[in-house]
């Protein structure tokens, strides 16, 4: 029997996009340092996007890269602050153009508000660099009031499809794995990682591009939906069942 349902964020409750935000991101924190009596030259956004290439190109496995730590050497560099409370706060300033683009993906509200009504647990599992601004982004949403726990790779050190970040959900519910569902529209992530533990799965392909894979090393998902509409039907179709 479903007792749970958790979503992946980007693609599946919001909108993914398709253009980087790293430069605009850059940009802005430098204007909020300058804006804080900070003299940064112009030079200062492209070094932090720089070093935000750095450390994607040096991830190793499943081990998450927070942004904090592109951030810290570079302000360092630059001879700003780099103690905790002041990164806490450049992050902030770093994420606030994206955070301003963010937009729910249509029936995302209804499609909430329907598993609660069934009395579902409802969490979030994202991968991100900053848990800031994952929560954040559901708080200005305001989608935050069905999501318990909001829980991203930045915050657990891990990124999907490792299990950690799952069951860093599914034991504090006390909800077995076959009891949940996934609703993620990455295959390799949110659908293998889901079906690695024994979760149900519905891959989302509202954003796909046209040929995008459905399956990844032989794995796919148990139902697909075009929309949240239709995957919040397929889970209700689950739920009739004995």
């Amino acid at each position: 029997m479903i007792k749970a349902v958790i979503f992946d964020l980007g693609g599946t409750l919001i909108e993914r996009g398709r253009k980087s935000f790293e430069p605009g991101n850059a940009t802005a924190l430098r204007e909020w340092l300058r804006g804080r009596g900070h003299d940064v030259e112009a030079e200062f956004a492209g070094a932090v996007v720089a070093e935000r290439e750095a450390s994607f190109a040096g991830r190793t496995g499943t081990r998450e890269v927070r942004a904090v730590e592109a951030l810290r050497p570079v302000l360092g560099r630059y001879g700003l602050p780099t103690d905790d409370t002041f990164l806490i706060a450049a992050e902030s300033g770093f994420y606030e153009p994206e955070l301003r683009a963010m937009r729910l993906l249509p029936d995302a509200f209804e499609v909430l508000e329907q598993l609660r009504a069934r009395q579902l647990r409802i969490g979030l599992a994202s991968n991100a660099t900053s848990h800031y601004f994952v929560e954040e982004c559901c708080r200005r949403l305001r989608i935050s009031q069905y999501l318990d726990p909001i829980m991203s790779s930045a915050a657990i050190g891990w990124a999907k499809p490792d299990s950690r970040i799952f069951n860093a959900i599914l034991k504090p519910w006390e909800i077995m794995p076959e009891q949940a569902v996934m609703v993620g529209d990455s295959v390799a992530a949110d659908i293998a990682g889901a079906r690695a533990i024994g979760m149900r799965s519905i891959l989302l392909t509202t954003e796909h591009s046209p040929g995008e894979p459905r399956t990844w090393e032989g794995v796919q998902a148990d139902a697909e939906a075009l929309t949240l509409r239709e995957a919040g039907q397929t889970i209700e179709r689950w739920l009739q069942e004995r």
